[in-house]
């Protein structure tokens, strides 16, 4: 099932900017990612090589194959694989001057601007329009008509400045990058979000184990090389958007490090036949190898729990529209509450999507519908949303409409308007 996960968007966006579309050219392109991932892989293997142990380099290394984010980018995220190859190039380079790891950063973030899209939130922080406006409801809602705060003005104004909140916000944005929660327990969930397991559990006390090493070592240039690669995985997390594991896949080579620092020595106090470690090293790597199987099951068999719901609507309703003789249909509407709907149309149907009879908007059927035409969106379009996100399924049986198939998701993927989706005709 994992395989058959539909097309992403920014897959469609590399397809339809190269005129192209189907199955086929999907899993072309998702074979370039997967290349682009062993290539990352490599060029950080060599990176590491100039600084570390070849042993440790190759311990990273497999570390960083093994993660579940290694193969979710392949399979749905060709642009941040590009990123992460262009991140890795950059380490190398500024191994050898550090004006380059600077530049590296800089560059970081104007590709997730320009090329992934990303508004980071920190933007309208940084120009202080969100701190003043929560500034000005401060003291409004003290000094109401009813009740008033009895203190000088000039006195709040030394915590209640937009300067104050405009550091309060940035570092609200700021200190989740430190969230070990989300790097090395999202098997567990703990914050019910929808993000991919980015290590396993039993890794955490291998990184745990590695901090000690690192301080024993006093390695200073292992220390700065570690620094540097975090920093710029939090200049990278500040600036980005999207699910946790989106914004912290860079944090995966620096802590691969850490942790492959501490299984080597590991492996050295085994081949002394240390007793602890041999029961610590056969602890820890039956359950990584447990939580890699485990989590590739549960991926495969659960994608709607961990991967985007939204590709998923578009490939309903398009593969429900192409059983349809759409020939015998004034106007064919799809929405596009979710994504652009017509790049998806291109990609599952082609070139019939530039018949003047495909509407790709949202659409409201208790307001207005058309004679002779079919319909694809969620259950609120279809009989009106609702506050609370409460459709029930009686919802097809509604009489302005025939439905022709219907689907449920397990995600919100457009609050208020219902977790159904469907395709209805209207004669």
């Amino acid at each position: 099932m994992l395989f058959g996960y539909p097309v992403a968007e920014q897959q469609i966006v590399i397809l339809n900017y190269f005129g192209i579309g189907g199955i086929l050219w999907l899993w072309v392109l998702r074979f370039f990612s997967f290349v682009l991932l062993f290539v990352v892989v490599w060029v950080w293997k060599q990176a590491i090589v100039k600084v570390l142990d070849g042993h440790i380099a190759l311990i990273s290394a497999i570390i960083v194959i093994i993660t579940p984010i290694f193969f979710v980018f392949g399979l749905v995220y060709p642009l941040i694989c590009i990123k992460l190859l262009f991140f890795v190039i950059g380490i190398g380079l500024g191994l050898k001057n550090k004006i380059y790891f600077g530049m590296l950063a800089f560059l970081l973030i104007v590709f997730n601007w320009q090329i992934l899209g990303n508004r980071a939130a920190i933007f309208s922080k940084l120009n202080m329009k969100d701190a003043q406006t929560e500034v000005t409801k401060r003291i409004s809602s003290e000094d109401s008509l009813k009740e008033s705060l009895n203190m000088p003005l000039w006195w709040r104004r030394i915590s209640y400045n937009k300067y104050y909140f405009t550091y309060k916000q940035i570092l609200a944005e700021a200190l989740p990058f430190f969230d070990f929660e989300s790097i090395f327990f999202q098997e567990i969930n703990p914050f019910a979000q929808k993000s991919i397991v980015i290590f396993y559990w039993p890794e955490m006390y291998l990184f745990v184990l590695g901090l000690y090493y690192i301080y024993i070592f006093k390695n200073r240039k292992m220390f700065e090389f570690l620094f540097i690669l975090i920093v710029i995985a939090w200049i990278d997390f500040v600036f980005s958007e999207g699910a946790a594991y989106k914004r912290l896949v860079l944090v995966v080579f620096p802590l691969s490090v850490v942790i492959s620092l501490a299984f080597y020595n590991l492996i050295l106090l085994v081949k002394k036949s240390n007793v602890l470690a041999s029961l610590a090293f056969v602890f820890v790597s039956v359950f990584i190898t447990f939580g890699f199987i485990n989590s590739f099951l549960d991926l495969n068999s659960r994608i709607q729990y961990w991967l985007d719901n939204r590709p998923l609507a578009f490939e309903f309703w398009y593969s429900e529209l192409s059983r349809l003789n759409l020939d015998n249909y004034s106007k064919i509407q799809v929405s596009s509450m979710i994504g652009d709907s017509k790049q998806y149309c291109f990609f599952y149907l082609g070139h019939i999507c530039d018949d003047r009879k495909f509407v790709f908007e949202n659409f409201d059927l208790t307001k207005d519908k058309s004679i002779n035409s079919v319909y694809a969106g969620f259950a609120g379009e279809f009989v009106g949303s609702r506050f609370k996100n409460d459709i029930d399924g009686s919802w097809s049986n509604n009489s302005n409409f025939k439905l022709v198939s219907k689907q449920s998701l397990r995600d919100t993927i457009a609050n208020q308007y219902g977790n159904d989706i469907g395709v209805a005709i209207v004669n």
